[in-house]
C-alpha cells in the first residue's frame, strides 16, 4: 500500500511547520480547554488605522499594577484571505442553511485538543446563536495534520459517514472517542477502529461504510481539503475563513463570536463596530518604530536591526527565548552584526499578567537591569504565572538582580510605564502584528517562534547584500 508515501508525508511535514511556527494570538495552549477571551482591539466603526490614544485615568489593582487601557482588550479583526481563495464546498459536512448571511470554512483534525474543544464547546454555542437563526453556515474541511496516519483515516471515516448524511454523528463519535482510534499502530487496525465508530453510531449502510473506509474512497476529497488549507499557512487549529477573513492562528470562542458579530454588523451597516480593531493592511505597514534606549541589545551601528514584539506570558515567546535567542545573541548580537530591540505586545485577554510583567521589566530598566529582569521573566515564566501573588515573585526577581527595592516598588505602584507599553502595542498594530512573537528584520516581517535557521538565512542575506 502506498498510502503513507503519497499522502501522509507532505501532511506530516506541514505539521512540523505548523507547530514550529506557532504564535500567541487568540489561542490558548493546546492542552487547555476553552480559552478566556483574547487579543487586542479596534477603533470605531470606520476602523481607522490605530494610533496612540490619550490614556484614561486608571487605578492600581490589588496587586499594585495599573489596569491596561480598555482598547487593548478588543479583538483583532482578522485579515483578508488571499486573493482568489475559493475552497471546495462540502455539502455533506456543512451545518446551516445555504442562504445564511455568512459562510465560515473550518479546518480541523479530530485528534487535536483545540478541535475537540471547538466541536464540544464552541460549535453548540454557534449553532444556538447563529446557525439556527440562519445567520451562519459552517463548512467543515478535513485537515488531518496533528495525529498522523490515524487522523487521516479518521477523516476518511467522517467523510464516508457524510456520504450517508451522518457526518455530525460520526464527527461526534471521533471527537469523543479519540483514544479508541488514535492509538492504533498499523493502517488496518486504524481502519477497523474507525469502522467500529460507524457501527456505534448506527450508520445506515454499514457494509457500504466499511467498504468506503477500506478502499479509501474519500481520500481524494481529503487531499483537496488539505490543499485548500495548505496555502493559508495555518499555525493553529481550528483555523477559519469567515466571510473572506482568515483566522489562521487560533481564536477563543468569545473572540470568534466577536468577529462574527462584527461581520454581521458590517453586513447591516456597511462598517465594523468598535468591538474589533483592524490591523494596517500588510501592503502598507508602518514600520517606522520609535527608538528605544533601555530595551536594546547590541551595537547601535549594527547593519541589521531586529525588532521583536513580544508578550512575557506567551508560551511561543518563551520558546523563542529558549531555543532561538541564545544562538542569535552569540552569532550576531555579540559580534556587532545585529541590534536587537524588544517591544511589548501584551495579549491581555489570554495573558492578563503580561502587562504587570512588562511593567516589572521596565522598572528594572530604570536601574540598568532591564535584560536581567527580562531573562528571569521568561526563564521562570511558569513560576510567576502560577503564583497566587505574581507581584511577590517579581519582587523576588528584583532582589535577585540587586535592585533598590524601594525604588522598584515605587515604580511599579505608579504605573508610569503603562503609556509606553500601550504605545508599543499601537506600533505593533500599525505594523500589522496580530500575534506574538512577531519580528521585523530590517523591516522584513517574520511571524511566530521560528527556528534559528530562518533568522540566520534572513540575516545572512541582508549582510551579503551589504557586502558583509
Amino acid at each position: 500500500m502506498h498510502f503513507r508515501k503519497t499522502f501522509l508525508l507532505p501532511i506530516l511535514l506541514l505539521v512540523a511547520l505548523t507547530l514550529v511556527l506557532g504564535a500567541c494570538q487568540q489561542v490558548p495552549p493546546a492542552t487547555e480547554s476553552t480559552p478566556a477571551p483574547t487579543e487586542e482591539k479596534s477603533p470605531p466603526t470606520e476602523a481607522p488605522e490605530p494610533t496612540a490614544q490619550q490614556q484614561p485615568e486608571s487605578t492600581p489593582t490589588q496587586d499594585g499594577f495599573q489596569e491596561v487601557e480598555a482598547s487593548l482588550d478588543k479583538t483583532i479583526f482578522p485579515p483578508d484571505a488571499p486573493e482568489g481563495f475559493s475552497p471546495e464546498e462540502r455539502p455533506d459536512s456543512t451545518f446551516g442553511q445555504d442562504d445564511a448571511t455568512l459562510t465560515m470554512y473550518e479546518w480541523c483534525d479530530y485528534a487535536y485538543p483545540n478541535c475537540v474543544t471547538f466541536y464540544q464547546e464552541t460549535l453548540p454555542q454557534l449553532k444556538e446563536k447563529y446557525i439556527d437563526a440562519g445567520k451562519l453556515r459552517i463548512v467543515h474541511k478535513e485537515f488531518p495534520v496533528a495525529g498522523g496516519d490515524p487522523s487521516v483515516i479518521a477523516s476518511m471515516g467522517a467523510q464516508c459517514a457524510a456520504r450517508q448524511g451522518q457526518y455530525a454523528e460520526m464527527a461526534d463519535w471521533l471527537y469523543n472517542n479519540v483514544q479508541a482510534w488514535s492509538q492504533q499502530t498499523d493502517i488496518q487496525a486504524m481502519k477497523d477502529a474507525v469502522k467500529q465508530g460507524g457501527e456505534a453510531i448506527g450508520i445506515q449502510d454499514l457494509d457500504a461504510f466499511n467498504a468506503c473506509v477500506d478502499n479509501e474512497e474519500t481520500l481524494d476529497l481529503i487531499k483537496q481539503d488539505y490543499f485548500d488549507g495548505r496555502d493559508l499557512e495555518f499555525r493553529e487549529l481550528p483555523s477559519f475563513v469567515v466571510d473572506g477573513q482568515l483566522i489562521s492562528e487560533g481564536i477563543s470562542s468569545k473572540d470568534l463570536m466577536t468577529v462574527i458579530d462584527a461581520l454581521l454588523h458590517k453586513k447591516d451597516t456597511g462598517s465594523l463596530p468598535d468591538t474589533v480593531v483592524t490591523v494596517t493592511p500588510s501592503p502598507t505597514p508602518d514600520t517606522d518604530f520609535e527608538d528605544e534606549t533601555v530595551t536594546v541589545l547590541g551595537d547601535p551601528n549594527a547593519p541589521v536591526t531586529i525588532v521583536e514584539f513580544s508578550d512575557y506570558q506567551c508560551p511561543y515567546c518563551l520558546r523563542h527565548f529558549q531555543q532561538t535567542m541564545p544562538q542569535l545573541k552569540k552569532d550576531y548580537i555579540d559580534t556587532g552584526k545585529v541590534r536587537y530591540v524588544f517591544k511589548d505586545f501584551p495579549l491581555t485577554q489570554i495573558h492578563p499578567l503580561a502587562v504587570p510583567a512588562a511593567e516589572a521589566a521596565e522598572c528594572a530598566g530604570e536601574q540598568g537591569k532591564y535584560w536581567e529582569m527580562h531573562d528571569l521573566l521568561f526563564g521562570q515564566q511558569e513560576r510567576w504565572i502560577q503564583a497566587a501573588q505574581p507581584n511577590d515573585v517579581f519582587k523576588e526577581f528584583a532582589q535577585e538582580i540587586g535592585l533598590d527595592m524601594n525604588a522598584f516598588d515605587e515604580c511599579v505602584q505608579s504605573g508610569k510605564y503603562q503609556d509606553e507599553i500601550t504605545a508599543d502595542m499601537h506600533e505593533g498594530l500599525a505594523a500589522g502584528v496580530q500575534g506574538t512573537p512577531a519580528f521585523f528584520i530590517n523591516g522584513q516581517f517574520l511571524s511566530g517562534a521560528q527556528p534559528y535557521e530562518v533568522f540566520k538565512q534572513m540575516i545572512d542575506q541582508i549582510l551579503a547584500a551589504n557586502g558583509q
